[in-house]
């Protein structure tokens, strides 16, 4: 595999210069320009926001309000022209291939009522939503289709890559098992997430309590992904100190009516998916069927995933839509565990001895069902009730073999009203979240991988209530105030029905009310708009770390707790576009991670959890888009530094987990032949602390990665070559941490290639 991709590689690299010396006469797309003015006045809106549809342009009109968009495929397009008070302008322009199509876009005056009902998945649908997040006064972050088509797909590193502040690694090379982590979220955590909520169509994925994992997400079938980050998430979860990250998936609005998708490479990786959506009258549909496996570039690392997805959406009335989605997820995969740092040096392919001898694996199957109701209500008004369900039964050899059948069910209700306050524009938003846990938690002895005698048999119950409301009140046509609470109860219960190491039935109680409080400033001569938050995090602990190494019942953890001030410029001009945040989090009783052995020379650690007393998290983030005459290039910057401020054990010492600077890059070169060309690089350019005791540390490292691609416009095609880790660097992408046996270091792959190809029409 290794020696055929080389040679795709290799091929379409000497193919470059022809490809670029090609006549225009064989060029596919063309070039809109055009200025956005005022329908009232005729002036000039600087920072006007223009898309194409189906396309990853998602520029701001300059300072003169004028605006360009490159490698726009031939033929009838939909752009979109917004600005914050506008209504939004669509209109249908006709792209000459080699030609410049101008265009004059004239936005309404402000709008003072919510538009009427925008069925979900439609364009309409998707510019609300964009409008919405740049209302947003903190940092949030849109990866549009366009974009998540331009990579691997296979996990949220390739999706989330270019999203400063968001750190990204999976722990398994293509496998979706991954350490994430937003502004220090989560480095409590060894295997799957904590302290970032993961939604899908708004709805969450993860457990009541906040555990989840990742291996259920099909990327394919991924329309866009939202990353709200701190309490920017205030609907979708502003209780946890990450925030949260939704994925949209597509509809039969924006699917196209047949797609097919397969690429493989290195280390037996190989993605399939077959796809299909389209419309009829008031009914909408979308329908994929996606195989992924993986041999792993380790031992003991192969990956299996089939997943199912449903989208069936109608429209009841001109003021009322409904919609249901399913997916079905079947995984199955080895863990191969980390290794020491002598063995990260010497043999990085190996696994863990323990894993490998006690076959540490993890195989489940996940349903998950979803309903949205959506109803205008009049001109002001609208209501929203979506309630959800979801069921896994997992099978998990590690130390024991865990062996859990979870079933959680919820809903949100959430009401918006856009009728001015005082002559002034306002958007009030209301709403209820509860969710419901329960879990059939037993224990194995670990015979191989089979299931020895009963060590543990519980019955756990999460439960969250959640109200929270938010609005935003525009002070003046600049300034936006938002003001926003939200209060949490939730609840933690275990009963114990094995009793041979006593009765651990027990139960927490944990409340908190979260304020909130931003504004929003426009700064129209420079395309931008300047944001600055307070805000309140409250994060109980989930039923695991409170059941950890619990004799008798709960250890005692109290909920994590976080002030969170953030201060922050987002804007375009002249082709370029950036988002630049700071931000403080002071924290209270951060809950961290230690991997302990059950008893001297145990060869394998558990997990058990305490609380910090006191713990700082600040940093910077920057992102940075430029358009070139020929592409586009991209920077993502992240400064983080978090530090024990108060603790018996290691106050003054850094926080393990993550690295104090990271940077990714990319510079994508087009040409109108259909031929793109990607090289990108990630850098993390010194070493981090592995253990709170900052004895240990990760060395930093540097990769390259080459992507070429070439894509028929008429005929829906598209195939791609790339290659990743083109130095074979040896190194640590993701760690873990405090592992008392000193086994912290998960290694990336080596030199790695891939090719494929989608096809759609």
């Amino acid at each position: 595999m290794h020696t055929s991709l080389w040679r795709a590689t290799r091929a379409a690299l000497w193919l470059l210069p022809a490809a670029l010396a090609a006549p225009l006469s064989a060029q596919q797309s063309g070039t809109i320009t055009g200025v956005v003015r005022s329908a009232v006045t005729d002036s000039v809106l600087p920072g006007a926001l223009v898309s194409v549809e189906g396309g990853g342009v998602n520029l701001q009109a300059d300072g003169s309000g004028h605006f360009l968009i490159r490698s726009v495929p031939r033929g009838r397009t939909r752009l979109t022209a917004r600005l914050l008070g506008y209504t939004p302008e669509r209109l249908t322009v006709s792209v000459v291939a080699g030609d410049t199509t101008h265009v004059d876009v004239r936005l309404r005056p402000p709008a003072t009522e919510l538009p009427e009902l925008t069925v979900i998945g439609t364009s309409e649908d998707r510019d609300e939503r964009r409008t919405r997040l740049e209302r947003v006064p903190g940092s949030v972050a849109l990866v549009q289709s366009a974009q998540l088509r331009e990579t691997r797909q296979a996990n949220l590193k390739d999706a989330l890559g270019f999203v400063p502040g968001v750190y990204v690694q999976s722990r398994f090379g293509a496998a979706d098992e991954s350490q994430i982590s937003i502004r220090g979220s989560g480095l409590r955590t060894n295997f799957h997430a904590r302290g970032v909520n993961l939604l899908v169509n708004g709805m969450p994925y993860r457990n009541a309590d906040g555990f989840t994992d990742f291996e259920s997400l099909e990327l394919l079938t991924t329309e866009s992904i939202e990353v709200y980050k701190g309490a920017n998430a205030l609907r979708y979860g502003g209780s946890t100190l990450g925030g949260a990250i939704n994925l949209e998936t597509r509809t039969g609005y924006s699917a196209p009516s047949l797609s097919l998708t397969t690429e493989g490479g290195s280390f037996g990786f190989l993605k399939s998916q077959i796809a299909s959506g389209g419309t009829a009258g008031n009914l909408d549909w979308y329908g994929s069927i996606a195989r992924t496996t993986l041999d792993g570039y380790r031992d003991w690392a192969q990956q299996g995933r089939t997943r199912f997805n449903a989208h069936l959406g109608y429209v009841l009335s001109p003021a009322t839509d409904l919609r249901a989605f399913y997916f079905f997820a079947r995984v199955s995969e080895q863990l191969p565990g980390a290794l020491a740092a002598g063995e990260l040096a010497t043999d990085p392919t190996a696994a863990d001895p323990e894993n490998r001898a006690g076959h540490w694996g993890r195989n489940y199957d996940l349903h998950h069902l979803g309903v949205q109701l959506r109803s205008q209500l009049g001109d002001h008004q609208r209501l929203e009730v979506s309630p959800y369900a979801q069921y896994r039964n997992i099978d998990h050899p590690i130390f024991q073999v865990i062996g859990q059948g979870s079933r959680d069910w919820g809903a949100e209700v959430r009401y918006e009203n856009s009728a001015e306050l005082f002559g002034r524009q306002n958007r009030l938003t209301l709403g209820f979240q509860p969710a419901w846990l329960d879990l059939d938690n037993r224990q194995f002895e670990n015979l191989a991988g089979k299931h020895g005698e009963l060590r543990k048999n519980q019955k756990d119950r999460a439960v969250n209530l959640a109200l929270y409301g938010e609005n935003a009140f525009g002070v003046t046509p600049r300034l936006t105030a938002v003001l926003g609470a939200r209060l949490d109860h939730s609840i933690r219960k275990s009963r114990d029905f094995y009793l041979a190491d006593g009765d651990q039935t027990d139960h927490r109680v944990f409340d908190a009310l979260l304020p909130r409080v931003g504004v929003l400033y426009e700064l129209p001569s420079l395309g931008g708009r300047l944001y600055a938050n307070v805000s309140r995090s409250s994060e109980p602990p989930l039923l695991l770390e409170l059941n950890s190494l619990s004799v008798p019942g709960f250890i005692d953890l109290r909920a994590q707790k976080a002030w969170q001030m953030e201060l922050g410029l987002r804007g375009a001009a002249h082709g370029v576009r950036w988002d630049v945040a700071g931000y403080d989090a002071e924290l209270d009783d951060e809950i961290l991670n230690q991997n302990v052995q059950p008893f001297p020379g145990a060869p394998f650690t558990v997990p058990t959890y305490r609380n910090a007393p006191r713990t700082r998290h600040y940093g910077l983030e920057t992102g940075v888009e430029v358009d070139l005459p020929v592409g586009v290039a991209r920077v993502a910057y992240t400064f983080a530094h978090y530090r024990f401020v108060s603790d018996s054990l290691y106050r003054g010492n850094e926080i393990p987990g993550a690295p104090r600077h990271h940077l990714a890059a990319q510079l994508r070169l087009e040409h109108g032949s259909g031929l793109a060309l990607t090289p990108s690089v990630e850098w993390v350019p010194t070493a981090y602390f592995v253990n709170s005791a900052n004895t240990e540390r990760n060395a930093g490292w540097a990769t390259l990665g080459l992507r070429a691609e070439y894509t028929v416009a008429p005929l829906g095609l598209t195939a791609f070559v790339a290659g990743q880790n083109l130095t074979d660097g040896r190194y640590a992408a993701s760690v873990q941490v405090d592992n008392a046996a000193g086994r912290s270091f998960e290694p990336a792959d080596g030199r790695s290639f891939y090719a494929g190809f989608q096809w759609s029409r």
